[in-house]
């Protein structure tokens, strides 16, 4: 029983500190370049700049559907205001001009709907302090009232400007949140923001955790955060351009029967090419081919980087040719064409649209594809038609 729990009470908490988090993010996507944003100082989140506090936020999260946080006898509402009150009334309050009061439900008592209606200018501030102190209840001396007695202690005068600078921000869902994260990081829509959003996050907490476990305060430069983004983009925007790891790719028989009789299987025959050199040879310009049209078709890599990269190889080739005929000057054909084979598709990983390409099927099989166009060849006695 014990167990479950902590389960149990486990799960709001996480809840609620993943809301959180979600906020702060929030804050740095589209806070001024130069504001940091705080979490757990002073409030649940904050904006600074210039060191000044110029927003505070309490962060009010339930996982259960329908639930009123902001009930006219809530510790969520009194505990806040009797925070705020705090932060309204220290030396250097006027910096902070805004407190937002964020919710991932609807709110609908009296008190939390006078505060909508504050904001939209259907009541004073005057007018909410009256339904503040008609509204919070029969007295008691419950721990709640004791709250509430604190922060009606103060004067008209007092609440009324803090009133006026409060705001109820109710967030019905992730998927809302996170769709406004994606919009106000400006994430590149051909990579997968959930992906982005998720690695923010754990930067954020990473972050926020070393910082505590120093002894400071947790505060992010926005710039550093969206600098994190844009990394973290690229990265995802480089793997996208990678090619999938040979292992991945396994022609099957049918495909190597077929491409036996192709031209480049004829040109690795006029250098005696060994079986097993003439197999690799086929599963290599086989895999090739599968990347090449996927990479093509999913629009990462566009045709005209295929014919340069294609030009850039060839180029190559032709220089290894000059050297294999340099250094082997009385080598039979044979013995040089498997000298340029070898030196070709071997020990060369050619990049693919400026990213590096660590798989060697990607370089030998886009030769043997030049291979079978004739536009490459081994043995150095070969005349090409036309």
């Amino acid at each position: 029983m014990g167990t479950a729990q902590r389960s149990s009470t486990a799960a709001p908490q996480l809840s609620g500190y993943i809301f959180q988090l979600e906020r702060a993010l929030l804050h740095l996507a589209t806070a001024d370049d130069d504001a940091m944003v705080a979490v757990e100082y002073p409030d649940d989140v904050a904006i600074l700049r210039a060191g000044k506090v110029t927003l505070v936020e309490q962060d009010k999260n339930s996982v259960q559907s329908g639930r009123d946080i902001l009930r006219n006898r809530s510790k969520n509402l009194w505990r806040t205001l009797q925070i705020w009150l705090k932060i309204h009334e220290s030396s250097n309050s006027a910096d902070c001009v805004r407190y937002l009061m964020v919710t991932n439900t609807t709110s609908s008592d009296t008190i939390a709907s006078a505060l909508k209606k504050r904001m939209t200018g259907d009541l004073t501030p005057g007018e909410v302090v009256a339904l503040l102190r008609s509204g919070s209840g029969p007295k008691s001396k419950s721990k709640i009232q004791e709250i509430i007695d604190d922060v009606l202690n103060r004067s008209d005068d007092v609440l009324a400007s803090l009133i006026a600078k409060i705001e109820i921000v109710e967030s019905h869902s992730i998927a809302e949140s996170r769709a406004r994260l994606t919009s106000a990081f400006a994430i590149d829509p051909s990579v997968h923001s959930e992906t982005i959003l998720d690695s923010l996050l754990g930067w954020l907490t990473r972050l926020l955790r070393e910082l505590w476990q120093a002894g400071q305060v947790g505060v992010i430069d926005r710039k550093a955060c969206v600098l994190q983004c844009r990394r973290t983009e690229q990265a995802l925007v480089r793997q996208r351009l990678l090619p999938r790891p040979s292992r991945e790719i396994v022609p099957g028989e049918a495909d190597r029967e077929r491409v036996k009789a192709r031209p480049f299987v004829a040109h690795l025959g006029r250098v005696e090419s060994e079986d097993d050199i003439i197999l690799e040879a086929i599963d290599q310009f086989l895999q090739f081919n599968i990347e090449k049209h996927r990479l093509t078709a999913q629009g990462d890599i566009p045709d005209g980087e295929w014919s340069a990269r294609g030009d850039r190889l060839t180029t190559r080739w032709r220089g290894v040719v000059r050297r294999v005929k340099l250094e082997l000057p009385e080598a039979s054909d044979v013995l040089r064409g498997k000298h340029i084979l070898a030196r070709s598709t071997i020990d060369h990983y050619e990049s693919l649209s400026g990213q590096a390409c660590d798989e060697l099927y990607m370089t030998a099989g886009h030769y043997h594809r030049l291979a079978d166009q004739d536009l490459v060849w081994w043995d150095p006695s070969y005349q090409k038609d036309g």
